[in-house]
């Protein structure tokens, strides 16, 4: 009988070679006293040799051999390995304590398990394995995890009336950051590139020529790196933008499929780039839902360099005193906005959009968004 064993994996759990020889003698139909007497043993003596597991000696090796055909050397390696086993098997578990202790720590603030799903860590893993492959995802040891996240929620703005899950939200922000981190731009970014792209956006958006992919290859060329993380249960977030890996990176969610609401979120956290974030600086900004009331001046600032950028601000005030905005219906206004927006030369989705933006009117039905593309 040969054994095959596969170099540097450590079985579930150790095989002692007196559990081989009770299957063996089974197999064969063989009782104990019947290899009592083969081994020149008392029945009692091998029943105990069953029942504790006794180890395999050389002596014991050479009878087995003559008892049953089985080399000896075969006994023996079977019992060098249990050794061997048993010792991995207890490193193992005593990692795997530790490595428990981490994620309990890192589910007090992360939902642990939606973290591996979403990475597609295998849930039948061990935990130090599937810490171990997160480690090679995020580029950081698990017991900085806690401190990146902290760091990572940075400044953020958020809706005053969505239900939010905290643990979720930080779970998302985790997996924008390591979408920023694999998905590395072409260009490389200096100063202003984030003035430059959002102005070169908002150029394809009223010229009809914008699509996601046209959006990103601006933003790659100039050293921005742009992804997409769907959102989480409870997580109501639009967009996030950071410095990573020495690029400035943004990530959106598709929560809405408006690809207006689309361009103005990108615009958003252009916005941060070029004024707020620095590299180095392990800031991040959230934007959680677009639809917000919002006193943070970064913030304001952020959204004023977005509606800007799309369009003119002395543009937009005589825009909205010839539509006399404030004294007609929605319906009404969008009538008005559009012929305004084909006067100028402007993407209506943009005008309604920033219509609706900065009147709050985000609910109003009768205006059709166009799907992201």
């Amino acid at each position: 009988m040969e054994t095959n064993r596969i170099n540097h994996i450590t079985p579930l759990m150790a095989t002692h070679p007196v559990d081989i020889l009770k299957s063996e003698i089974e197999a064969r139909g063989m009782t104990q006293k019947e290899l009592a007497s083969r081994l020149g043993m008392k029945t009692p003596n091998v029943s105990r040799m069953f029942r504790e597991r006794t180890t395999i000696t050389p002596a014991m090796a050479s009878k087995l051999e003559e008892a049953l055909g089985i080399k000896a050397s075969n006994w023996l390696n079977m019992q060098a390995n249990f050794f061997t086993d048993s010792k991995a098997i207890a490193e193992r578990d005593k990692r795997e304590q530790a490595a428990l202790k981490v994620e309990q720590m890192l589910s007090s603030l992360l939902n642990v398990r939606e973290l591996y799903a979403k990475l597609g860590i295998h849930p039948c893993l061990f935990i130090h394995d599937k810490l171990k492959k997160l480690q090679e995802r995020l580029g950081a040891e698990p017991m900085q995890i806690l401190e990146f996240v902290n760091m990572q929620r940075g400044q953020h703005k958020r809706s005053d009336n969505l239900t939010t899950d905290e643990k979720d939200i930080n779970t998302w922000v985790m997996l924008a950051y390591i979408s920023a981190r694999e998905n590395v731009p072409v260009g490389k970014f200096e100063q202003g590139d984030a003035r430059r792209a959002a102005d070169e956006i908002a150029q394809s958006v009223h010229s009809g020529n914008a699509s996601e992919a046209v959006i990103k290859s601006i933003l790659d060329k100039y050293g921005i790196s742009y992804s997409v993380v769907k959102k989480l249960d409870k997580t109501p977030i639009d967009g996030y933008s950071s410095w990573v890996n020495g690029y400035p990176a943004i990530v959106t969610t598709h929560r809405r499929n408006d690809m207006s609401c689309l361009v103005f979120n990108i615009l958003h956290e252009l916005g941060h780039i070029e004024l707020h974030l620095k590299e180095g600086d392990g800031v991040c900004f959230v934007t959680e839902d677009g639809a917000y009331s919002c006193s943070d001046p970064k913030e304001k600032e952020a959204n004023t360099f977005a509606e800007d950028a799309l369009i003119a601000p002395a543009l937009w005030r005589r825009m909205m005193n010839g539509a006399n905005a404030k004294g007609l219906w929605f319906k009404n206004i969008m009538k008005e906005l559009k012929a305004l927006s084909d006067n100028n030369h402007l993407d209506f989705g943009i005008v309604s959009w920033r219509y609706r933006h900065d009147t709050s009117a985000y609910a109003n039905r009768g205006l059709k968004a166009t799907p992201i593309h």
